[in-house]
């Protein structure tokens, strides 16, 4: 039985107000909060109330939303990325310059790609990279990612070219040095390159004291540095955050964006699933002419970073009317939490509704969507749905300019 629940708010006020000892943050139920908040025994107390770290989808430190860009960076085994340049890989062992955290000695096994700034003069022609929401994209693993680094071994240089590897076997200041396919051995000239992916080994099982400190995280900087890990401590000056490649690390709270929880697949028994990460069942898009919008993941429609009304949201799947998108779930009870709005890169223009369905049951229908509307935040009980849809249509112009609209942290929970 489905039940007909819904919360629908906004989120922008509290998200511009934020001060320097105050968070806002999204729950699983889809409610905000907002307040000081800390850290103790796996545990959340934001204000005067206590939230299990598993219960919180989103905090936000502070309202900054993510670079235009990012010239520089490696991503790392276990989906993070750091701002920064990889420096050298020799033998197994490789050093990075971190734009957060100084010079880091990695093990070559956590590295699984890396791209560098463009020559100069040099005019962007991988448009994934020209944008964070590109990056951003590949280190979470969502649908229809441009790059999977960590899954094979290859080249690619400033031109369109790319020259696949048997294997990275050195990295240096200058050259690039690498065997192929054929066993033949090449060396590229590292001014040439813009990036390279490399071919990593699983992430080993995390051992059962990590788990104590419960579900991993995503933890954003404002230099767009995304690290998976554990939250160890919140204290006023400082997140110290566990992780694969470098093991506990204080991240002082002035670098701090925004925390999320990485989510899980639909057969994890607790957590969130963020539907940009699952390739939806059915996705159709009728436009008014001939222009055609595939939706993406973890980006707007146009690519770039998803943004409404100022709030910045780095999960989420953008649209553009009229859409449809159907997922399959498994029939365990959940509910599903969304928020959602114009995306700002229409500049003003655009005008949607929006519904949910669950197995073709509307759960919950917007009123006239606006791009002057703030995000709304909408919480639905899907009950045992076996489906999810969410539908776009024009506004009452009946037009689709300008609409461009972004299911922004789309996740469904398990109750």
């Amino acid at each position: 039985m489905i039940k007909f629940c819904l919360v629908t708010l906004t989120f922008t006020a509290a998200v511009s107000a934020l001060s320097a000892d105050s968070i806002s943050a999204l729950t699983a139920k889809g409610e905000r909060v907002e307040g000081p908040i800390s850290n103790a025994n796996g545990n959340w107390r934001i204000g005067p109330n206590n939230y299990a770290i598993k219960d919180i989808l989103l905090i936000r430190f502070a309202p900054d939303p993510p670079p235009a860009r990012v010239d520089s960076g490696i991503f790392l085994r276990g989906e993070s990325m750091l701002t920064g340049t990889l420096l050298t890989i020799i033998g197994e062992q490789a050093e990075a310059a971190s734009s957060a955290f100084g010079n880091l000695k990695l093990k070559r096994d956590d590295i699984a790609g890396a791209f560098f700034p463009l020559p100069s003069g040099q005019t962007e022609n991988m448009a994934a990279l020209a944008h964070y929401s590109g990056v951003l994209a590949a280190t979470l693993n969502s649908y229809g990612a441009p790059f999977s680094p960590g899954s094979l071994c290859r080249v690619r240089f400033a031109g369109l070219d790319e020259m696949l590897a048997d294997k990275l076997m050195r990295v240096g200041t200058d050259q690039i040095l690498l065997t192929t396919k054929s066993k033949s051995i090449e060396t590229v000239k590292r001014q040439f390159v813009r990036m390279i992916e490399l071919s990593v080994p699983p992430s080993p099982a995390p051992p059962a004291d990590d788990e104590k400190l419960g579900p991993e995280v995503i933890v954003r900087l404002k230099a767009g540095d995304l690290l998976r890990g554990r939250v160890v401590k919140l204290s006023d000056n400082a997140l110290t955050l566990k992780t694969e490649f470098m093991g506990e690390r204080n991240i002082p709270r002035p670098l701090l964006a925004a925390l999320f929880l990485a989510g899980g697949t639909l057969d994890n028994p607790s957590g969130a699933t963020w539907l940009s990460a699952i390739k939806p069942a059915k996705s159709i898009h009728t436009p008014v002419f001939d222009a055609e919008f595939p939706a993406r993941a973890d980006a707007s429609v146009d690519g770039g970073d998803m943004q409404v009304q100022g709030v910045p949201l780095e999960r989420g799947i953008g649209v553009h009317s009229k859409s449809e998108l159907v997922f399959a779930l498994d029939g365990a009870p959940r509910r599903f939490v969304t928020l959602c709005g114009i995306d700002a890169e229409t500049g003003g223009r655009g005008g949607v509704t929006a519904r949910v369905l669950a197995d073709g049951k509307e759960v919950w229908k917007s009123g006239e969507i606006t791009a002057k509307d703030p995000a709304q935040l909408v919480s639905v009980d899907l009950g045992a749905a076996k489906t999810l849809t969410l539908y776009v249509d024009y506004g009452s112009d009946n037009d689709d300019s300008g609409d461009h609209f972004d299911w922004g942290w789309a996740a469904v929970i398990r109750n």
